[in-house]
């Protein structure tokens, strides 16, 4: 039988880090370092006290990756175990459930993951995300932003969904980050101000889509036993799972998340989840192309197909609404590299710790927490967790 596995701290590097990553003045280490006192911090404990590490990275975008780095870092001796996790865009949900299975399997106590920016390698990010696609689609116009411009464009065709549709989406997103200091976009924007924005890849303005951004960010899991030590009122890890699709592109039609609806019957099912709406107090979802957060309403469950403009015009995902989502402003105002995806779990978890500052919703109890990458969104995690003093 699986050991509980608890959340007992989260927690980012320092605000002023999460910014354009061009203008960022602290390395990959200097961040990871950052991120991990203060998270110790948070939880009450030295960093000696950590048995092992979970780190996470994209080797493709940073030209170089020097995982021994990772235990000067960290602060301690060459004998700390230490696994790197490298899914693509899934790399922070795959590196949770890494550091949750660690835990759960009785092999350590206290495990830590964490991620830092993913660019601080390269001279210009945008170019080396580029090259990400052409090897498998032969052709040299396909970049990041057209692969949300694909699943985008197809939806609205579907279903009849509109600019404004999106630009809401954006707008919700956009208000909750100024309330967010970790948020590298803080600026509210208006529908208007959105819809007017320069078009990078139809139907997708550049408002619509996620910056690049600098910023690190880390947690730590901890078996029942040490987590009552450390805290009154323990966040624990109810389930987190992962899906993976084919590489092979020339099947597919861009329509919905067909992969995230199997992961999250799968995931609700062990989890005793039969109605998210009334189950769940808080959501976080990746969205760094906005028509993904209406089509992620649809594939968990929310609501029916195509019925994702509908369930956000209802307020229903509002900070304030039954099931807040993304009241983080999530990757579409922060997009820190490869720790966006874990940050979705980081939010989640400060949430239920009533630690979210100004962006804390009224009393969580369960939240899920999200993320998605490769080429073509073949990967997804998601992981529930909830509060209580039991498991």
């Amino acid at each position: 039988m699986a050991t509980p596995v608890s959340v007992v701290g989260a927690g980012y590097s320092d605000p002023e880090t999460f910014t354009d990553f061009r203008g960022a003045r602290k390395s990959k280490d200097e961040l990871a370092l950052s991120t991990i006192e203060n998270t110790a911090e948070s939880a009450g404990i030295d960093i000696s006290e950590i048995d092992a590490t979970v780190f996470t990275t994209v080797d493709g975008f940073e030209a170089t990756n020097r995982i021994e780095r990772t235990l000067t870092t960290l602060g301690q001796g060459e004998n700390t175990p230490l696994i790197s996790i490298n899914t693509g865009g899934t790399g922070g949900g795959s590196a949770f459930k890494a550091a949750y299975e660690q835990v759960a399997s009785g092999q350590h106590d206290l495990v830590l993951v964490y991620a830092s920016g993913s660019f601080d390698s390269v001279i210009e990010g945008q170019q080396i995300m580029n090259t990400a696609a052409p090897p498998l689609f032969e052709k040299p116009i396909i970049s990041a932003i057209h692969m949300g411009a694909l699943y985008a464009s197809k939806y609205m065709d579907t279903y009849d969904v509109t600019e404004e549709d999106l630009a809401l989406t954006a707008a919700k997103n956009y208000e909750s980050a100024a309330n967010n200091p970790w948020a590298h976009r803080n600026t509210p924007f208006s529908v208007e101000e959105i819809m007017d924005s320069e078009m990078v890849a139809w139907p997708l303005r550049r408002l619509l889509t996620c910056p690049v951004s600098s910023g690190s960010g880390a947690m730590l899991l901890a078996s029942e036993e040490k987590a009552h030590e450390l805290s009154d009122d323990p966040v624990w890890v109810d389930d987190t799972q992962s899906i993976t699709n084919t590489f092979l592109t020339g099947y597919r039609t861009y329509e919905g998340f067909p992969k995230l609806e199997t992961l999250a019957e799968r995931v609700y099912d062990n989890a005793g989840i039969t109605d998210p709406e009334m189950d769940f107090d808080y959501v976080e979802t990746f969205n760094p192309y906005i028509a993904f957060e209406l089509m992620q309403y649809e594939a968990l469950g929310f609501c029916e197909a195509g019925g994702g403009p509908e369930f956000l015009r209802s307020g229903i995902t509002q900070p304030d609404g039954n099931v807040p989502w993304n009241v983080s402003g999530s990757v579409l105002c922060t997009n820190s590299g490869i720790c966006a995806s874990l940050s979705r779990h980081i939010e989640v978890a400060l949430q239920l710790m009533g630690e979210a500052g100004n962006r804390q919703i009224d009393d969580p109890q369960v939240g899920l927490s999200h993320s998605w990458g490769s080429n073509l969104g073949q990967f997804h995690t998601l992981a529930i967790m909830s509060k209580g003093t039991d498991q």
